[in-house]
């Protein structure tokens, strides 16, 4: 078997990348506590009769940041994208091509997902639409995180690419 080193310039990107997904999966966390707290909080504030409005709205925004923040760390732990479910009926030979495939297509459907979000978000940061909520918040701070996310899961999935042929160039043949 020949093994493959990977470069300086493999490594800072790898680094990079699963330092921004440890990052984000960090903030995920932050704000489900938020948002649990958030939960607990309007409950108790409704059971005694002061019901606070703002309580649903900044909910529902912070998870959305957990969606699109969840996307990437998702994918580098496999459990965004699983080709286990369908090697059973991938003919042996084309088997070694699987993790290629998986990260190609993350790579098609991430940069689609992000070109379609990136078009709604930057009308927003044109006209300054406000969401519809009790807080005045630009619909622009909301939709943001939605780009943003997509690309680190691009990039992750571009790591994937990376390392799926890396590992291909270091193992021989097995038809």
């Amino acid at each position: 078997m020949v093994e493959t080193q990977p470069s300086g310039a493999f490594r800072l990107f790898k680094s990079v990348v699963e330092g921004v997904n440890a990052l984000f999966t960090a903030l995920a966390c932050i704000l489900v506590a938020a948002i649990g707290i958030i939960v607990v909080a309007a409950t108790l504030a409704r059971t005694f009769g002061t019901p606070q409005m703002w309580a649903h709205d900044y909910a529902q925004i912070a998870f959305v940041y957990v969606v699109f923040l969840s996307f990437a760390p998702a994918l580098q732990s496999g459990q965004h994208v699983t080709v286990e479910l369908f090697e059973e009926l991938v003919p042996q030979s084309a088997r070694r091509y699987l993790d290629h495939v998986a990260a190609l297509a993350c790579i098609v459907f991430g940069a689609i997902f992000c070109w379609y979000l990136w078009q709604l978000t930057a009308r927003s940061f044109a006209d300054g639409r406000l969401a519809n909520a009790v807080v005045p918040v630009q619909l622009k701070w909301i939709q943001i995180i939605g780009p943003i996310g997509l690309i680190q899961f691009l990039l992750t999935a571009l790591l994937q690419l990376f390392e799926a042929q890396r590992q291909f160039r270091g193992h021989p043949q097995q038809d």
